[in-house]
């Protein structure tokens, strides 16, 4: 089956860990992409740091369609980094969701 552009669901993800937990939200991370990464429906994960604001870190994601991206949310590795992040960020991660419109 191939994803047809319209199908897929861009996902922007951003974290504000607490400045001195930074490294360690880094490496919870780092742990859960490379397991993301795996997943078939996964197009693209990546870590990034704002430029200006070195305590922000942001996710850029790709699935194949909305149903990949939920089942994604939900997986048991993504609720183990949940449980474990929660506690070394300042304040709730936010989640956006895109579509290709062009």
């Amino acid at each position: 089956m191939s994803t047809s552009r319209k199908d897929i669901v861009y996902a922007v993800v951003d974290l504000w860990p607490i400045p001195e937990r930074v490294q360690d939200v880094k490496k919870l991370l780092y742990d859960t992409i490379i397991e993301a990464k795996k997943e078939r429906t996964c197009l693209k994960y990546e870590l990034c740091e704002n430029v200006s604001e070195s305590s922000q870190i942001t996710l850029l994601q790709a699935w194949s369609t909305v149903q990949a991206l939920d089942q994604h949310l939900t997986s048991e590795i993504i609720n183990k980094a949940s449980e474990e992040l929660r506690p070394l960020l300042s304040k709730p991660t936010e989640i956006r969701r895109y579509k290709n419109i062009g």
